[in-house]
């Protein structure tokens, strides 16, 4: 009995299955689909709708060869920097060349004017063709100085030229800074770049002061000698160097043979302006046309420190009032003396 009823529920429940199985009816011809009923939602329409909205995302700098825009502009100002120094190099071994080659060429000068002094002081004839052949190289010298006046013309252009790279580059590295998509780096080497171009701008204004004191005490030396020259000519036709004083020429070598000051140099920071300014006033006082001649003697060998003292005393005659065209300057040997002195002669 057992049996026959689990035969039963076996087959009982292999017609329900079946049963499960047929579709069911939807009023429609087998084959046909339903229209309008929802279809199942794609796979890629489910990813979109589970996606999480757009985020705006800030433009990355243009970069070239993986470097960005910043770096390329922080090469591009060092390369800037580095030309530049090379050129202020060049400037300051060309003025110090310049400099030596122009004090040399002074003292061989003095040299060749002190000779013919001599001689002329001794007396000899008139004319005398030797002592003309020494004054026509001694006026070959005198324009090699003139042209280191030019020189220095042309080296001062040069730096002015460097000075203004200098202003430009620092301009240039202050609106680096400004750039966006830099890193600390990049500003780290921005502002070592932004020292480097403050520190040649010091050293061209240096330059540029140097330059310009050189070629204008060079000038005034050049105009000074080249006065003297012509006076002494005289002299060597006289055949004697007090004949042409005493004629009037070469008077460079003063007629007056007393200073109205002596500024001994045994200290370079020896004060005296104060007492000159005030022994010039008593002279202009009385006589406000009067003429100075200012005179830088060395005791021998080199006259650039000479040169250079008597630079300093016309400074301070210029800062007192004195007009530049009331005021010569020259230089002079004295082998009695042991240190540099500057006369002031009144003419």
């Amino acid at each position: 009995m057992r049996k026959r009823i689990s035969a039963s529920a076996l087959l009982l429940g292999g017609l329900l299955g079946v049963a499960g199985c047929v579709p069911q009816d939807t009023g429609l011809p087998p084959g046909s689909t339903q229209l309008g009923a929802p279809a199942a939602p794609a796979a890629s329409a489910v990813r979109e709708a589970a996606a999480p909205a757009p985020q705006r995302v800030a433009a990355a700098p243009a970069t070239q060869g993986g470097e960005s825009f910043v770096v390329r502009k922080v090469r591009q100002l060092a390369g800037e920097a580095d030309a530049l120094a090379k050129v202020i190099d060049g400037l300051e071994k060309a003025n110090a060349e310049l400099r030596d080659g122009a004090r040399q060429r002074a003292e061989s000068y003095h040299g060749r004017v002190a000779a013919i002094e001599a001689r002329l002081k001794i007396g000899t004839t008139r004319a005398n063709p030797r002592l003309r052949a020494q004054w026509n190289v001694a006026q070959s010298m005198l324009a090699a100085l003139d042209r280191d006046v030019g020189a220095w013309d042309v080296l001062r252009t040069r730096a002015a030229e460097a000075d203004s790279r200098a202003a430009f580059l620092n301009d240039s590295v202050l609106n680096a800074f400004e750039l966006s998509g830099a890193v600390e780096e990049d500003h780290l080497q921005l502002h070592a770049i932004g020292d480097r171009a403050a520190h040649m701008s010091v050293t061209v204004t240096r330059l540029l002061d140097e330059v310009a004191a050189a070629s204008e005490r060079q000038g005034r030396l050049v105009t000074a000698e080249r006065r003297e020259l012509a006076l002494l000519a005289e002299a060597i036709d006289a055949g004697s160097l007090e004949d042409g004083v005493a004629s009037g020429a070469y008077s460079a070598r003063a007629v007056e043979d007393r200073p109205l000051a002596v500024v001994r140099f045994d200290d370079p920071n020896v004060a005296f302006e104060e007492a000159l300014s005030a022994a010039v006033q008593q002279v202009l006082d009385r006589r406000p046309g009067t003429t100075f001649e200012v005179v830088g003697v060395s005791p021998g060998g080199s006259m650039a420190a000479a040169a250079d003292y008597a630079d300093k005393v016309h400074r301070s005659l210029r800062r007192m009032g004195v007009a530049a065209s009331r005021l010569r300057i020259a230089t002079r040997a004295d082998s009695d003396l042991n240190v540099e002195e500057v006369r002031l002669y009144v003419r």
